[in-house]
């Protein structure tokens, strides 16, 4: 039985979503490196997120966060995250993924929506941080900007070479 484009292309995105999750929860997961002190931890999951949310869409975007983020959080011991990671995640794909589409036509300032994207998600962490470990617990929100910008500018260059293959072409249609 074939299916109709409309049905193809929601599949299409479904299995996109469930590539770009997996791959977001093991760089998260077995790619983490401990913060000091034992609140967080490093990661390459939010290149994943934020690649996803400018090729995908936010709601995709979000969703590939949240799954791959919150997996890792159960995965590697640090459940009580899980909450905040959901908002961290959430805000980082939806508005990345959001602002991108709004600012398309800009060639530059198109990524700016990246930034914002990682500034939401570190001040979502920022809470976390607080109301989990006290004041104290703020420093890890340093690494967290590390991790969250540092992704955003690895994203922009793989972003510019996938467009190039003319693959983002072939998945909007």
């Amino acid at each position: 039985m074939a299916t109709n484009k409309p049905e193809r292309q929601i599949i299409l995105r479904m299995c996109m979503v469930a590539v770009y999750s997996a791959l977001s929860f093991v760089l998260t997961a077995y790619a983490s490196i401990p913060y000091a002190g034992g609140n967080g931890y490093f990661n390459f999951g939010d290149i994943v997120n934020l690649l996803a949310a400018i090729t995908l869409g936010p709601v995709e975007g979000a969703c590939v966060g949240i799954i791959g983020g919150v997996l890792s959080d159960l995965s590697s011991g640090f459940a009580m995250y899980a909450p905040w990671t959901i908002l961290a995640k959430g805000l980082l794909g939806a508005a990345s993924g959001l602002l991108y589409i709004v600012l398309k036509n800009k060639k530059i300032i198109r990524f700016s929506s990246l930034f914002v994207g990682a500034t939401l998600e570190v001040l979502s962490y920022m809470c976390a941080y607080y109301v989990l470990a006290g004041v104290g617990g703020l420093i890890s929100s340093a690494f967290d900007c590390v991790q969250a910008f540092g992704s955003a500018i690895i994203v922009i260059p793989l972003y510019l070479l996938i467009e190039k293959t003319g693959v983002l072409n072939r998945l909007n249609q």
